[in-house]
């Protein structure tokens, strides 16, 4: 299975997980009824049994808390986890490194401009350009390796 793929089914079942929570922690906010009937089968009325509000407080809580958990292991965690590995390849990058940029141009490094945090790739045909290096995707395996 791919890794893309794996992350949607993690996802639609972190959706599921939600959205179960928020059914079960929302009956448990409703208060039970009962009915009184009379000998001859008839009703007399419906009451509900006074409810504590400790109990509505604690459930919005406990959802809130569920919620925010769902948000953090969804979105949170793995834009922190990309943003890492962004990271760990900005910083593994050296003068030679044929690289991607984020645009899509290839090219290769041919130095780096520390002050201002930009590198300049020697692309074909000769020419060069300068990026900033969080711009640079990904680094490439040229073709004869």
């Amino acid at each position: 299975m791919s890794n893309s793929r794996a992350r949607a089914d993690v996802r639609r079942l972190g959706v599921l997980l939600m959205l179960l929570a928020v059914v079960l922690l929302s009956a448990g906010c409703l208060a039970p009824t009962t009915t009184t009937t009379t000998g001859d089968g008839g009703t007399t009325g419906t009451t509900a049994p006074p409810a504590s509000p400790w109990t509505s407080i604690g459930t919005t809580v406990l959802m809130f808390a569920a919620l925010g958990g769902l948000f953090y292991f969804l979105l949170i965690r793995p834009q922190r986890n990309r943003a890492k590995a962004q990271q760990q390849l900005v910083s593994s990058l050296g003068v030679g490194d044929e690289v991607q940029t984020i645009g899509g141009i290839y090219g290769t490094i041919e130095y780096f401009d520390e002050e201002s945090g930009t590198a300049v790739l020697q692309i074909e045909g000769g020419g060069k350009i300068r990026v900033a290096r969080r711009a640079i995707a990904d680094k490439v395996k040229p073709k004869g390796r």
